[in-house]
């Protein structure tokens, strides 16, 4: 978890502490970032997941606005149909009342949204397509007619079937190298 007196533009390795299953630092005295408390009980709640990737990025935090989960219009964001859901808000009990065993993100309104996965490079992938999901749904206008169920549902398996989150990964991991100028990654858009 990062520490809570960083942003993220200012973040450096060491802003980045090891805490333990109730949130305390294991190897720090500074004090991570106040949203803890969900991960942990997503942990416990889905033991499949294995990462949890929490943001207010630009365009997460619009589509967050809407109080909506994400409509779907690309073949990538089909891994997101009926497997996104709407959490009142961030604290554990309000996300385990919505969160079932198949969802991989959760959107909280005018907040955020959460990603999950088996690994790290799952969850993170997740994130990075939810963005480019979340993007188009704000850029498209309100009639813009969404991919039909029998569709979304097929492109979702194929999007599956071919690895897609873990190439995405892979893309994410040149980008961060790409991006390090010896101390630390400039952030970039994806």
């Amino acid at each position: 978890m990062h520490v809570f007196e960083r942003t993220f533009e200012e973040m450096q390795l060491e802003d980045i502490i090891l805490i333990d299953f109730d949130g305390k630092p294991v190897n720090s005295n500074r004090p991570p970032s106040l949203g803890i408390d969900f991960h942990h009980g997503i942990y416990k709640h889905r033991p499949d997941v294995q990462s949890v990737v929490h943001s207010h990025g630009f365009w997460i935090t619009a589509q967050a606005a809407y109080a909506r989960v994400p409509r779907i219009f690309a073949n990538v964001s089909a891994a997101f149909y009926e497997r996104t859901v709407l959490s009142p808000n961030d604290d554990f009990n309000s996300i385990a009342e919505v969160l079932g065993d198949d969802d991989i993100a959760i959107v909280i309104p005018w907040h955020g949204a959460i990603t999950v996965g088996s690994s790290l490079g799952e969850a993170v992938s997740r994130h990075v397509v939810f963005d480019y999901t979340a993007r188009m749904d704000v850029n498209m206008p309100p009639h813009a007619p969404v991919m039909p169920h029998d569709q979304v549902s097929h492109l979702r398996e194929i999007v599956e079937r071919a690895d897609y989150f873990n190439e995405t990964w892979k893309l994410v991991q040149r980008k961060a190298k790409a991006y390090y100028n010896g101390e630390r990654v400039i952030p970039v858009v994806f």
